[in-house]
């Protein structure tokens, strides 16, 4: 339930800084933008078999995230009340450098390989997004 609660604020907060993404350049905020937090959102369905298998290492990995990788604001799964196939990762990165990292790091390698082909492959998103938020842009 925690989780719910920090992603629907997180998206609360994704969704009021829209402005960043179809008004404003880099150069708006003065930051670079490997500089920017990085706010993904990545939706997978997976085959029907996988679901436990999914769950498990996405479990084993996060606990690894959140442990060893300061630069983590948020790293979240979601699974659908519709369709427990599809689930909803939702990260937050405080830089592009801090990603890159995560993506070099054994914990996150081995998720990789365990889920490897497990994607059910008709389904295609329309709904993955990342978004570049130049720090401070919420403060009063």
């Amino acid at each position: 339930m925690k989780n719910l609660f920090l992603g629907i604020a997180l998206l609360s907060i994704v969704f009021c800084l829209t402005g960043l993404k179809n008004g404003a350049s880099n150069t708006d905020c003065g930051y670079n933008k490997d500089s920017m937090v990085v706010v993904m959102r990545i939706e997978r369905k997976v085959k029907p078999e996988n679901v436990a298998l999914f769950k498990r290492s996405f479990d084993a990995c996060k606990a690894e995230v959140l442990a060893k990788e300061p630069g983590c604001l948020d790293y979240s799964l979601f699974q659908s009340y519709h369709d427990s196939t599809l689930f909803c990762l939702t990260e937050t990165w405080a830089t592009k450098g801090h990603h890159n990292a995560h993506m070099l790091l054994e914990h996150t390698k081995k998720h990789i390989a365990e889920t490897k082909g497990i994607n059910d492959p008709s389904f295609k998103s329309k709904t993955n997004y990342t978004y570049w938020i130049c720090p401070g842009a919420n403060a009063k």
